[in-house]
């Protein structure tokens, strides 16, 4: 999901009426990340760093065929799940199931896919199934220090929203299927309002990559490494935090486990490359030292074309 297609984030075209009502609504109780940086436009790396706070080239994932991430590395799941949570997951796409090593800590982790969505690529389960699973899960572990990792998969080609997004977005499905997934989020929150835990949890909404929807002439993403596919979305709800505030300088989803870790006080393992984002959520200043986050891909290699190796400050990117 590219960061330009939610609302809140102030970049769709005049005129155009926001998609995503539900993150918008989140975005004004809570911080808005405005520059948040991908390792890489493909699902597995990007959510192996998601999960580790660490980049590729330390994590050992470059792609999503032939890579799995190793049982030495310490997901976040492993973490909370340390530190007496209860863990679990419910995962969209076949590409993330277990066996490529990202249900590491997670007591329950529901990746079974029975049947395919029709017009699929890949096997994947809609928003709708998903959130059912995490709306179970949350019912019976309402009482519980709790940690759940809800992937959706639905922004992703073939953009096949359900009715009625597929009809009131029929001139841009990608939008629709974005709309649709906001949805469901929205039944997400809800829930967690109905069971009086909303106020005191701690909600992170980002991507794993976006999508160049025809720009430099990619349609998807997963050979470039320009900003439509590394420029994600991050909002940020906190139990402490009721006053909207929008954050300029770079952050990156490896500092989600980090963040994680500074919002529960909680030691953040000393290999973590990510940065503890709490002080810009409490509302200080931008790190004193200049940051430099790296993004790459190989998918070029495959080709006999150079890597596309990246690496992104606040005042520029570099790619070589």
């Amino acid at each position: 999901c590219r960061a330009d297609r939610i609302g809140a984030y102030g970049l769709l075209p005049d005129g155009a009426s926001s998609p995503t009502p539900h993150l918008d609504a989140l975005a004004r109780e809570g911080v808005l990340f405005e520059n948040v940086v991908a390792p890489a436009p493909m699902t597995l790396p990007a959510h192996s760093s998601m999960l580790t706070g660490t980049i590729p080239p330390y994590h050992g994932v470059h792609d999503n065929k032939d890579y799995r991430l190793d049982g030495a590395q310490k997901t976040i799941a492993e973490i909370l799940k340390d530190n007496g949570f209860v863990t679990g997951a419910a995962i969209s796409a076949f590409v993330l199931e277990s066996s490529l090593g990202l249900a590491q800590g997670f007591q329950t982790y529901y990746d079974d896919f029975e049947t395919a969505s029709e017009g699929a690529i890949v096997w994947e389960r809609q928003a709708d199934e998903a959130t059912g699973i995490a709306i179970d899960w949350l019912e019976q572990h309402k009482n519980d220090r709790g940690f759940f990792f809800l992937h959706y998969y639905d922004p992703h080609k073939p953009y096949l929203p359900p009715e009625p997004f597929a009809s009131r977005y029929a001139d841009n499905l990608y939008a629709g299927e974005i709309a649709y997934t906001d949805h469901c989020i929205g039944r997400v929150i809800d829930k967690l309002k109905a069971l009086g835990i909303y106020e005191s949890s701690l909600i992170i909404i980002t991507a794993d990559h976006g999508e160049m929807l025809g720009e430099h002439g990619e349609d998807t993403h997963t050979y470039f490494i320009y900003e439509s596919a590394i420029k994600v979305p991050l909002i940020v709800k906190t139990p402490s935090n009721r006053e909207p505030r929008r954050v300029s300088s770079i952050a990156g989803i490896v500092d989600i486990v980090p963040t994680i870790c500074g919002q529960l006080d909680i030691d953040v393992p000393q290999h973590v490359q990510g940065l503890d984002l709490t002080p810009q959520i409490e509302g200080e200043s931008a790190p004193q030292k200049p940051r430099q986050l790296f993004c790459e891909s190989l998918w070029a290699t495959k080709y006999q074309a150079n890597s596309l190796l990246g690496v992104v400050t606040d005042r520029f990117k570099y790619i070589q």
